[in-house]
């Protein structure tokens, strides 16, 4: 599908995919394929060392890698290209289906995705539209939250002003507070934490749980741009999107595309959301997952001393319309005793130090400091960590974390 991902933000330059592998084949094959399916201009290189200094000169949207490489390995490569560009996306291809190697690489280098050779081609060509994708709504929503940090301070220094805006965020306030659930449904052992903690007096996070048919249950985590009544009000459409296939026997997948197809109607330009909807069978623990644009949720298993994520990925909703709109692959996977679920927003992730370091380089090492914790204590320690890393009492972001627990 050409031009899609230039186009989402109205940004008509060409995006340009670097393509990093030793074996000559590879980018050759690469760059052939993506010629012909794609508008990208496409720059390939055998050696690491040759692509720094290229990226040094020139910056690229997205950058793929092959794992074992002479000199430097993938890992190696990444860090140095997260030094130049924290925000390009990577894409870490591996020949040998090394997944210990590629959640290294997703937890100490923040890897977009990693796909194993031989790749698909549809596969491989979604990951690397959705990550060009994701690279500019991030910087658009970056812009957005600065011109609205403005203004709140501009309201600051204008009583009369501030007197309406204090009312405004009163009663989105009382609309958010109203939407996140006091109970949750029985689930046979399983148990749900939540923190939640608002930027401001009300922000466009939000987190649900749902009862399903046969015994299951549907977890949403959501994040809607901006702040204030406008967020309010969006997270209160999703909601009852969501709460529509209350006891319906229905996939991850397809909650996202109904929430899509609303918000896509309704969404003001340059407007969009973030949702995950996590689906669990609790009699048996097993769990699917579609990633509507969220961080990809940790695994923690306090019983062996593991963390891992669970590489979901996928569209934002609002941006594509319902012809066009893809959710991300659905991720499979077994909520065991003693194993908790990290469900969040990026309001935890992507809190950063006074070097510009963002704390996602960090979650993975705190969990595990949590293996003899549970529950509430985990989240609590997690946000702590966050606020020790950025040395500052307050978020920037709204904060919202579940931490779902197989205590069966």
């Amino acid at each position: 599908m050409k031009n899609d991902a230039n186009n989402i933000v109205n940004n008509k330059r060409t995006p340009t995919v670097m393509v990093v592998d030793d074996e000559e084949m590879v980018t050759k094959t690469l760059a052939a394929f993506l010629a012909l399916e794609t508008d990208y201009q496409v720059v390939t290189f055998q050696s690491p060392q040759e692509a720094l200094k290229s990226l040094k000169q020139k910056p690229v949207d997205i950058v793929i890698s092959d794992f074992l490489m002479p000199d430097m390995d993938g890992l190696q490569f990444f860090t140095e290209v997260k030094k130049l560009y924290p925000d390009v996306a990577r894409i870490l291809l591996t020949g040998y289906a090394d997944k210990e190697n590629a959640i290294k690489a997703i937890n100490q280098v923040g890897i977009y995705q990693y796909i194993e050779k031989p790749w698909d081609n549809e596969a491989l060509k979604m990951a690397i539209r959705n990550g060009i994708q994701s690279r500019s709504l991030k910087k658009v929503l970056g812009e957005k939250i600065s011109e609205l940090d403005l203004v709140l301070l501009e309201r600051d220094r204008l009583s009369e002003s501030n007197e309406i805006f204090k009312e405004e965020l009163s009663l989105a306030r009382n609309v958010q507070q109203s939407m996140l659930p006091e109970t949750f449904p029985q689930m046979n052992g399983i148990t749900i934490a939540t923190k939640y903690q608002p930027a401001l007096e009300i922000g466009g996070d939000l987190f649900d749980v749902i009862s399903l048919a046969d015994e299951k249950v549907a977890v949403l985590m959501a994040d809607v741009t901006g702040h204030g009544i406008q967020a309010a009000l969006i997270t209160s459409v999703i909601k009852s999107a969501f709460s529509a296939f209350r006891d319906r026997d229905v996939s991850p997948a397809d909650i996202l595309i109904f929430m899509n197809r609303i918000l896509v109607k309704i969404l003001p330009r340059a407007m969009f959301a973030a949702a995950g909807v996590l689906i669990i069978d609790t009699k048996s623990g097993h769990c699917h997952i579609a990633n509507g644009g969220i961080p990809q949720p940790f695994l923690l298993n306090r019983n062996e001393g593991l963390v891992e994520q669970i590489p979901a990925t996928g569209l934002l909703l609002g941006i594509a319309d319902e012809d066009t709109f893809e959710p991300g692959d659905e991720v499979a996977f077994q909520l065991k005793k003693g194993e908790t679920l990290i469900f969040f927003t990026d309001g935890i992730s992507e809190v950063p130090n006074e070097s510009g370091d963002l704390f996602d380089i960090k979650m993975a090492q705190v969990l595990l400091e949590t293996k003899n914790k549970k529950g509430q204590d985990i989240l609590e320690h997690l946000v702590n960590s966050a606020k020790k890393f950025s040395r500052k009492d307050h978020n920037w972001d709204d904060i919202a974390i579940l931490g779902i627990e197989n205590e069966s």
